[in-house]
């Protein structure tokens, strides 16, 4: 976005303007305007940053914060003659008013997919109960085949900094619609520069539906915090992240619960390469009378990403969450009197095929194992889909 001829005043010690450019590279544009900002409070005479935040707020639809910034720039560091143009063609051209630049700074995807499930129910993985009696069959594995259907949507309002994202899912069993299931999600999302220090704060709130039921509906708060060192190679980024979730179910008596996350998360961004890996250790404080009382336990992810041709990318995704109870679940009622021990894995294996750059269609796989000490709980569940995506926004 700047000139080469127009840096010559940039320090030797460059890492938080550096920062600012991969940020604006990454599209994540409010937390680039906020880092520029920072720089020149920092370096007043940094006249790349003085540049990049006036075209960057220029972008954004700050038409007066951007002109008052380009004349800054002329009276202050004497740009060479190539700047001066550049500068010239842009206020010709004008600025786009916040509105128009909030509309471009929306994107939305629509996804339509047909999959086949061969567990829609959960069901146990031991064919006998506790007793030792064999399970109804309402228990056994239930395969099903299902439509499903999703729309997701992210708008960036660039006169307040805010982004939000929201998601709306359905899937539709051919037999099994009981099993039906409908989610949402919204979230709210604001940046902030606390020196070197880049924050990321936001509120979300979800709910699920079952079998045209509402089963769960949930509530968080979240703070991304990521210090300035120690620096990594270019691409990488690390950060930490606390969240706090209270989770409400309608149609069970009290399990509802308060659930508290801290993670290490690490990310790649490379032109043909993305990764995004993530650890951290949970609490979810239950209810009194929730069988089994509070539990506590880790959680691990790492999701890869690479393109291995011009229209086909490979994903490769891992998730494994470990819960341990303080109590024993349900004492006297199940012959196990043990504490409930959970441990859940999920692997995904995806091909996504670009057919235009606003629709491809991808193939994934997911193998769900969720093991527990008390073996009425342990399932396994695989499933495979084929789905249609249609982006569209600017």
């Amino acid at each position: 976005m700047t000139m080469c001829c127009f840096c010559a005043l940039v320090r030797a010690d460059d890492s938080a303007y550096q920062n600012a450019l991969r940020l604006l590279a990454e599209g994540r544009i409010e937390e680039a305007r906020v880092s520029l900002q920072a720089v020149i409070n920092q370096q007043p005479e940094h006249a790349g940053a003085w540049l990049d935040l006036a075209i960057l707020q220029c972008s954004m639809g700050m038409g007066d914060e951007a002109n008052a910034m380009f004349g800054r720039i002329q009276g202050r560091f004497n740009p060479p003659p190539a700047i001066l143009e550049l500068i010239r063609q842009i206020q010709q051209r004008g600025c786009p008013r916040p509105e128009t630049s909030a509309r471009r700074m929306a994107r939305s995807a629509f996804k339509l997919g047909r999959g086949y499930d061969n567990n829609v129910n959960q069901g146990a993985s031991n064919p006998l109960s506790l007793g030792g009696l064999p399970l109804a069959s309402e228990f056994h594995p239930k395969g099903d085949g299902f439509t499903q259907a999703s729309l997701e949507t992210t708008r960036f309002f660039p006169q307040y900094g805010t982004t939000f994202y929201g998601q709306l899912q359905s899937r539709w069993h051919d037999h099994l619609s009981r099993y039906n299931l409908t989610t949402a999600l919204a979230v709210a999302e604001q940046p902030l520069q606390l020196d070197k220090w880049l924050t990321r704060s936001g509120v979300s709130l979800s709910m699920a539906q079952l079998g045209g039921h509402l089963y769960q509906k949930q509530a968080g708060v979240y703070v991304q915090v990521a210090p300035p060192w120690p620096a990594l190679p270019e691409g990488w980024r690390y950060s930490f992240m606390s969240t706090m979730n209270r989770v409400w179910y309608p149609t069970l008596k009290n399990f509802d619960a308060d659930i508290v996350q801290n993670q290490l998360m690490v990310n790649f961004l490379g032109e043909e390469t993305q990764f995004m890996g993530s650890a951290g250790v949970a609490q979810d404080f239950g209810k009194k009378n929730r069988p089994g009382g509070d539990k506590h336990g880790w959680f691990a992810n790492a999701a890869l990403r690479h393109r291995l041709t011009p229209h086909l990318t490979g994903e490769l995704s891992g998730a494994r969450q470990d819960w341990r109870g303080k109590q024993v679940y349900f004492a006297g009622l199940m012959d196990t009197n043990t504490r409930r021990e959970q441990h859940t894995s999920l692997w995904r294996a995806a091909a996504v095929y670009a057919l235009t750059p606003q629709q491809s269609v991808t193939l994934e796989f997911r193998d769900l194992k969720n093991r527990e000490s008390i073996s009425l709980f342990t399932y396994r569940s695989r499933q495979v889909m084929l789905n249609w995506q249609f982006e569209f926004g600017k």
